[in-house]
């Protein structure tokens, strides 16, 4: 590990909140999520069989919008949205790099993780409106359908996310499509690509739509995924 990596990882640390609880970060983010989604499963009735293609369009639009939040937001400065650019670029890029790509104690979570408050603004200010939107067009089981899939986006960027950054060797890291992800997101961290390439975690697709997909295989110096 570069001496500025580990020295920003020890700087980082010490500004964690003594009460800081990984667990509780984690349970409080995929409870809500869970429960969000869940509840709106049930809610989701009299359905047809069509009314089902709401499920991967929640899906795909999620995946096509945090690609730009991402690369927008997250690696380029607005001032409207400073903060999200120095937790992102500042912090979780200072953090973790090519070199340094696996947290090493439950603190770096915090790093990795979005703020456990986001998932709720997120429910109230993407998902309730959008999936309600959706509704009026095309009837109120394709709107709890869709706002149910755009919460279950949210979920499978956590978890990929988190499964990016585990350490190296870790078995889940050796699952086939997790280990794909994770070596485009390694790349992803390299401080040459990191503004420009890979900017989906779970389905590279808006990668591919956009010209800004990179791969390159495992070195031989990192463990293989």
């Amino acid at each position: 590990m570069e001496r500025a990596t580990a020295t920003f990882r020890q700087r980082y640390r010490q500004g964690v909140h003594r009460l800081y609880h990984a667990g509780i970060h984690a349970g409080f983010v995929f409870g809500v999520g869970t429960v969000a989604f869940i509840g709106m499963l049930q809610q989701a009735h009299p359905l047809q069989l069509w009314d089902w293609l709401a499920a991967p369009a929640g899906l795909l639009v999620f995946n096509a919008g945090v690609y730009e939040v991402h690369q927008q937001l997250g690696h380029h400065k607005h001032s409207w949205a400073a903060l999200f650019y120095a937790r992102h670029t500042g912090d979780h890029h200072s953090f973790f790099t090519e070199q340094a790509i696996s947290y090493e104690e439950w603190r770096d979570w915090r790093v990795i993780l979005f703020p456990p408050w986001l998932i709720v603004v997120y429910l109230i200010g993407f998902v309730a409106p959008s999936g309600w939107l959706m509704a009026q067009v095309f009837g109120p089981a394709v709107g709890w359908i869709f706002a149910a899939h755009a919460t279950l986006g949210y979920l499978l960027y956590e978890a990929f996310h988190t499964c990016h950054h585990l350490p190296d060797g870790h078995w889940i890291t050796r699952l086939p499509w997790l280990g794909h992800m994770r070596q485009l997101h390694r790349l992803h961290h390299r401080r040459d690509l990191m503004h420009t390439h890979n900017f989906n975690i779970v389905l590279p697709l808006m990668d591919w739509l956009c010209g800004t997909l990179h791969w390159e295989p495992p070195r031989r110096s990192t463990p293989s995924t």
